[in-house]
């Protein structure tokens, strides 16, 4: 597939639509080079990547309203704002990806394994954003298995995430644990077991986000360069 030749060449910013479509985390509505829309992901949240604003517009126009959408492009974000009247200005944050073929090493002091919906209200009360996610949304994820905590002498020190669109996120380090390389042990365990499933490991950072900008790079990951936004459209969650 075009895409998947894209992103093997190191564009970074085609990373997310390809790994949604890749994982089938949504519903292809369009796929041809220069314009591709999935909806459905998470239930009711769309990727948008387009070239043309106008050619782009009129195919949302013949869709559902979104919850949400990630935009590629800058044509993509004005296509839906013509399409979806009313959706929030975009908040323009970056896509970063870990291209290499093996994964960055992982500290064998932390032990790293999945949590479970009994740590909902825990995984709720440390994170920083959980305006965010419903409960409900915090129990399908860690029903899934998707949300891995550390531990250290058996001690829950921190966790990471994978969002319904396949990026890894919900990195928190409990206090007493931080600057002491957990967050590089969390998010290094997440992009071996990535890689080990045949996926490319990527990840959302807004960009006043300074400490997370500087532990994707020292892991190693690549950052695209193109314009990347959400917008919230105001449809049924």
């Amino acid at each position: 597939m075009w895409l998947a030749r894209r992103v093997a060449a190191g564009d970074v910013d085609l990373v997310p639509v390809q790994q949604v479509l890749a994982r089938g985390l949504g519903r292809p509505v369009h796929v041809a080079p220069g314009l591709v829309y999935v909806d459905s992901i998470g239930g009711a949240d769309g990727f948008l990547w387009a070239e043309d604003a106008a050619e782009a517009a009129a195919l949302l126009s013949r869709c559902p309203r979104p919850a949400m959408v990630e935009v590629t492009g800058r044509a993509a974000a004005e296509a839906v704002a013509r399409a979806f009247p009313g959706s929030s200005e975009p908040q323009g944050h970056l896509v970063c990806a870990y291209l290499a073929a093996t994964p960055p090493p992982v500290a064998d002091a932390l032990e790293i394994r999945p949590l479970g919906p009994d740590h909902a209200d825990l995984v709720i009360a440390r994170y920083s954003h959980p305006e965010y996610f419903s409960r409900e949304e915090i129990v399908r994820r860690l029903a899934a298995g998707t949300i891995d905590g550390g531990y250290l002498d058996g001690e829950l020190v921190g966790f990471i995430g994978m969002h319904a669109e396949g990026s890894m996120g919900m990195l928190e380090v409990f206090p007493g644990w931080r600057r002491r390389g957990v967050a590089l042990a969390l998010e290094a365990a997440k992009i071996a077991s990535g890689l080990a499933a045949g996926r490319v490991p990527w990840a959302q950072v807004f960009p006043e986000n300074r400490a997370s900008i500087a532990l994707q790079h020292r892991l190693g990951m690549a950052f695209g360069s193109g314009y990347q936004a959400f917008l919230d459209c105001g449809g049924p969650a």
